[in-house]
């Protein structure tokens, strides 16, 4: 797969479909990469050229040093954007993707034509709980919150399921760089768009899961709320990772989204 040497950092990216199709961009969520998306490729790209990457830390992609915040790898994308001569496009994000999704909404409203966030939020505090994750995996390594992770990000009843994805997502996980994590970390920790989410002007989407524990549906009214031209709707029965969990509910909102 492709590399970009962006921001002083390798960002591993890859484009699927047509290349006269409209461009969509994926977005994947703290300690997952562009795989995370495997079950929605191949229907959005029956009508988008998709384009996925692995943020800074994650996947192929590099970590630079130092801690990052939003406007760091928000940034990665907007130079990816301006690398692959892309002008404008859709983006659909989940969790740390959704806050990329949203930061381009405020920041870099021109380049976007539609907007999907998924299981994210505007303001994660209080930030000791972000540094406390910080400190474990500094100390421990990534396999020290992969429990936890996967409590969070998948059901109780998916679990139970034993369904392979369980372990895609620990592999994920497992592989994600601790320096590059933990600089990620820091800009979930330090994030705070409330005040700035009337910025966004384009149609916005944004899907919740019923049983999310890391942003719960209330963190998504509140920006349906801030929003002007969004609309929301939770997926029942799921948590933090809906697209793992329902893949056929989540790829046909999106879809009746961003074509209609």
């Amino acid at each position: 797969m492709p590399v970009a040497d962006l921001n002083g950092t390798h960002i591993k990216y890859e484009c699927e479909g047509d290349e006269s199709l409209p461009i969509l961009i994926l977005s994947n969520s703290l300690t997952t990469n562009m795989h995370v998306w495997d079950e929605q490729v191949a229907e959005f790209a029956k009508f988008f050229r998709v384009l996925r990457y692995d943020n800074r830390g994650h996947g192929g992609s590099s970590s630079p040093g130092g801690e990052y915040s939003i406007d760091d790898i928000g940034g990665d994308l907007l130079s990816l954007m301006n690398f692959l001569g892309i002008e404008k496009a859709n983006l659909c994000g989940i969790s740390l993707g959704g806050m990329v999704g949203m930061w381009m909404g405020i920041n870099q409203p021109q380049r976007l034509e539609k907007l999907v966030i998924c299981n994210t939020s505007s303001n994660l505090s209080p930030p000791a709980l972000w540094q406390d994750r910080i400190n474990t995996v500094k100390a421990h390594g990534m396999s020290s919150i992969i429990d936890a992770g996967l409590q969070r990000f998948l059901s109780d009843n998916f679990r139970k399921i034993g369904s392979p994805k369980i372990n895609l997502l620990k592999e994920m996980m497992n592989s994600c760089d601790v320096p590059g994590y933990v600089g990620c970390c820091a800009a979930v920790r330090d994030l705070n768009l409330d005040t700035q989410l009337q910025k966004i002007k384009m149609p916005t989407l944004i899907i919740a899961g019923e049983f999310d524990p890391s942003t719960p549906v209330s963190h998504s009214e509140l920006i349906n709320k801030e929003i002007e031209e969004s609309r929301m709707l939770v997926i029942n029965g799921v948590a933090h990772l809906s697209n793992i969990e329902a893949p056929e509910e989540f790829n046909k909102n999106v879809l009746d989204f961003l074509l209609n």
